[in-house]
């Protein structure tokens, strides 16, 4: 374990999202860049758009069971160049709008497709990942798991990266043990990473030549019958670091049906120092903050985004725990505003 103050090696700021009663949420951010800011409001089916300083725009809500709308707002990319909005509905359909929310098209039917798992790739395609398909004895049947989609018309072109085997999740409980696929593909600050459980290695995909550049793998090797071993995925980039996440290959569930994870952890590989240690990072602004999970954007080069809930950033202040611009905004806030954003921005 290595401890991390963030402002030692990052440029670290704040963004207060308005809060007016009708667009207060409970969800995470979808997309941020320079464009703006886009929030995933879940619980009610919703997207919220601010622009890049907080402040209210427009909302997409176009729920329902109407030829031009969705029933559940499972996933949304934001295509900010083509002013679109790629809203992923139950039963794999991918409904088409502008950023204010006017119907365009629908694509075919993604079936097969890993929805949380697709990205913006260039002005005229998707990058998304398929999961693989099993025979009667319960086998992967060879697979092509990288494919390329059609803004226009969904029209699917596979990679010619073949896959053969594919590492599942067990999640247990006293009455069933199922299994869960992760998802393979990464975008971090416009560039794709794959994640290919099964062979332990990381790819980057070159744009420019359309190849998988092997950069990082992990000895040793998880095995199918390893079920106390690790998946290694790459969840962030950033100049002097990989950031790594450890996830493990068992899980149980409670009694609601929960997923109790106590084994995954996130590393860091040091690219300077070329170590790989767990870290434990800071913030001098806000020192009694507990753990800071990182989710690092799909743009932005090497910036990763925290959501700072502003009943905890009320209670810190009024602990004396808050410093610097972070405490200027808890001074202005209610319990029961939208988050904070803390904005972090490695140096180079």
């Amino acid at each position: 374990e290595k401890e991390i103050c963030l402002q030692d090696v990052a440029e670290v700021s704040y963004i207060a999202l308005d809060s007016k009663e009708d667009i207060l949420f409970r969800g995470n951010v979808n997309d941020f860049s320079d464009k703006g800011i886009v929030i995933m409001d879940s619980p009610n089916n919703r997207l919220i758009f601010f622009d890049k300083n907080g402040k209210f725009q427009h909302i997409i809500h176009r729920q329902g069971q109407g030829p031009e709308e969705y029933s559940t707002l499972f996933d949304a990319l934001v295509d900010w160049d083509r002013e679109e909005v790629f809203v992923f509905d139950t039963g794999s359909r991918i409904v088409v709008y502008s950023l204010d929310g006017t119907f365009k098209r629908k694509l075919p039917s993604g079936t097969g497709l890993v929805q949380h798992d697709t990205y913006i790739w260039s002005d005229s395609q998707l990058v998304a990942s398929r999961y693989g398909n099993r025979d009667k004895d319960d086998k992967l049947i060879p697979y092509q798991p990288i494919v390329l989609l059609s803004k226009e018309d969904g029209k699917m072109d596979s990679l010619s990266y073949r896959k053969e085997h594919s590492f599942p999740t067990y999640i247990g409980g006293k009455e069933m043990n199922i299994r869960i696929y992760w998802p393979s593909l990464a975008k971090l600050g416009g560039d794709i990473y794959v994640n290919d459980l099964s062979a332990d290695t990381i790819y980057h995909w070159d744009a420019r030549t359309q190849a998988l550049q092997p950069m990082m793998t992990r000895t040793p090797s998880v095995t199918l019958d390893d079920l106390d071993g690790y998946f290694m995925d790459l969840s962030g980039v950033a100049p002097q670091y990989y950031f790594l996440h450890f996830r493990a290959r068992q899980a149980s569930m409670n009694s609601h049906f929960e997923m109790i994870d106590t084994k995954s952890k996130d590393a860091v590989y040091d690219r300077k120092e070329g170590k790989v240690y767990h870290p434990k990072f800071t913030n001098k602004d806000y020192p009694s903050m507990e753990k800071i999970h990182l989710n690092f954007c799909k743009e932005e080069n090497a910036c990763a985004i925290v959501q700072l809930e502003a009943f905890d950033l009320i209670e810190a202040l009024e602990a004396g725990q808050l410093s610097g611009e972070l405490k200027t905004i808890a001074e202005g806030l209610k319990e029961d505003d939208n988050p904070v954003l803390m904005v972090v921005k490695f140096k180079e």
